[in-house]
Parts: C-alpha cells; sequence; structure tokens
C-alpha cells in the first residue's frame, strides 16, 4: 500500500515536472519569439534613423556652404548695411553647427548599437583639436556670458582619431550651456603621460548629486522631467562614455567643490615624431 502510495506520488511530482517543463518551454519559446521581433524592430528603427539621418547631412553642407557665400558677398558691402545680415547669418551658422552634432550624435549612437563603430586614430596635436573645437562653441558660450578657459597641457603629437575628441568635447560643452550655464564657467584642462589624454571638462552650475553620477551615462535618461528644464536627445553623455571606452579610456562624474567635474582618458601613442604631424593639427 505504502509502495503504492509512493508510486502514484512520483507518478504525480514527475507529472507536474513535466507539465511545468512544458508551460516553461512554451513560455521560453515564446519570449524569445517576442525577443527577436523586438530585436528586429529595434534593428529597423536603428537603420532607419540611421539612414535619415545620413538624408540630413546633404541638405545641411548645402545650407551651411550658401551661408559662407553669403558672408563673403557681405564684405563687399559697407559695414552698416551688412551689419544686420552678418548676426542673422552667424545665427544660421550657430544653429547649423547645433544641428550637425545632433546628426553627429544620432549617427554614432546608432553605429554602436550595431556594434560598426571602430576609432580612426591619425597624428594630431590634442590641444589644437580642443582650441578648434572650443572656438566653434565660442560665439554661443559669450552669448550666454560664460567664460570659457582652456588650460593647454597637451601640446606634444599623438596618435589619437581627432574626430572622437571633438565628439566628445562637443557633448560636453553642450551640456554646460544646456545646464550649468549660470555658472557663467567651463574650464577644460589637457594633459598627456604615459599613454593616457586626460581632459577634464569643469563648471559652476548646480552640479549632480553623488548618488546620480553613474545615471546620467545611462542613454536617454533624464535628472528632472520638468519640462521647463533644457530639452535634450538624452545620448551626449553616452556617447562621451562609450567614445572614450572604444578608444581604451573612460569617462566618469568626479567629485567636485561646485558645478560638475567631467574626467575623460583616451588612450594614445605618444611615440610620436614631431615632424610627422604636418598639418595634422
Amino acid at each position: 500500500m505504502t509502495s503504492g502510495i509512493s508510486g502514484s506520488t512520483w507518478l504525480s511530482l514527475a507529472g507536474s515536472v513535466i507539465a511545468v517543463s512544458a508551460a516553461l518551454t512554451v513560455l521560453a519559446v515564446l519570449l524569445f519569439r517576442d525577443y527577436s521581433r523586438d530585436m528586429r524592430e529595434a534593428a529597423q528603427q536603428v537603420s532607419f534613423v540611421n539612414q535619415v539621418s545620413h538624408e540630413l547631412r546633404t541638405p545641411l553642407t548645402n545650407i551651411r556652404m550658401y551661408s559662407e557665400l553669403l558672408e563673403k558677398d557681405l564684405d563687399g558691402l559697407p559695414e552698416d548695411i551688412a551689419e544686420t545680415s552678418r548676426r542673422r547669418l552667424e545665427v544660421i551658422h550657430g544653429e547649423g553647427q547645433r544641428l550637425s552634432r545632433l546628426i553627429g550624435n544620432v549617427l554614432t549612437f546608432a553605429r554602436q548599437q550595431k556594434k560598426t563603430f571602430e576609432p580612426r586614430p591619425e597624428v594630431i596635436i590634442p590641444d589644437d583639436v580642443i582650441s578648434r573645437t572650443l572656438e566653434r562653441f565660442r560665439p554661443g558660450l559669450e552669448s550666454l556670458g560664460i567664460v570659457a578657459e582652456h588650460h593647454r597641457g597637451a601640446t606634444d603629437p599623438v596618435s589619437l582619431d581627432a574626430d572622437v575628441l571633438e565628439q566628445i568635447l562637443g557633448n560636453l560643452i553642450n551640456n554646460v550651456e544646456k545646464y550649468a550655464a549660470d555658472g557663467r564657467l567651463l574650464r577644460i584642462k589637457s594633459s598627456c603621460s604615459a599613454g593616457q589624454l586626460m581632459i577634464v571638462v569643469e563648471d559652476a552650475g548646480p552640479g549632480i548629486a553623488a548618488s546620480r553620477r553613474n545615471d546620467v551615462f545611462r542613454p536617454f535618461f533624464r535628472l528632472s522631467s520638468d519640462i521647463r528644464h533644457p530639452a535634450g536627445t538624452g545620448i551626449g553623455l553616452t556617447i562621451v562614455r562609450d567614445l572614450a571606452r572604444s578608444h581604451g579610456g573612460d569617462a566618469k562624474l568626479c567629485d567636485s567643490d561646485r558645478g560638475c567635474r567631467f574626467e575623460v582618458v583616451l588612450a594614445v601613442n605618444s611615440s610620436i615624431d614631431k615632424n610627422e604631424t604636418g598639418s595634422a593639427s
């Protein structure tokens, strides 16, 4: 009798295990199918955004080209007549550069999602790239009353992807424009040693709580959902960290007495003959 009960119990347990296993298998198949569909849809979305961003670059290039030609046309006019048109052209230039950065961010983000981004190192002088990038932002910074400082400490040639450095800096400077303009300060420090280029970007804005410092690098993360806060794509700082890591380094938000202090490290080859730089700067 005991044996019979034990046998039926085992049969019941075995039946339950089989039923649960079958249910889990069906559930796994359904989840996998949904996941595969989601992945296909995500890939299609990334591909679509990538294609649209590429398409936007052509008219943007034409807008910038013709605005530059128009600026040359104004050189032949008396300054009192051309002054208003020059101010309007500055707005066009500024908005064109902002749109170009947005497109660049979307394309970089799409390539990173598809794991197709690869740095392309060349011989450059980091401080020259930093200065050039900062100059492009200077009109906008000055209009906000932000004093921009660059403490040069990376004047020797290295092997580094200049586009990566420019895009990292562009996103960090843009971050100051959006969220720390009230501090009226942007300070960039550069240094290079032991095969590493370090870029420090500091501001005097409201800062970010220590508990949220890692969150700011997550894609689409916003510190506040308040519609009164500056709008953004939410991928700028994600791109900063991803680009730094793709170049053998990293990016982090560090302790600071005031505002934010971002530190970016990039691995570089500093064993470069200075004669190799040519016009790379």
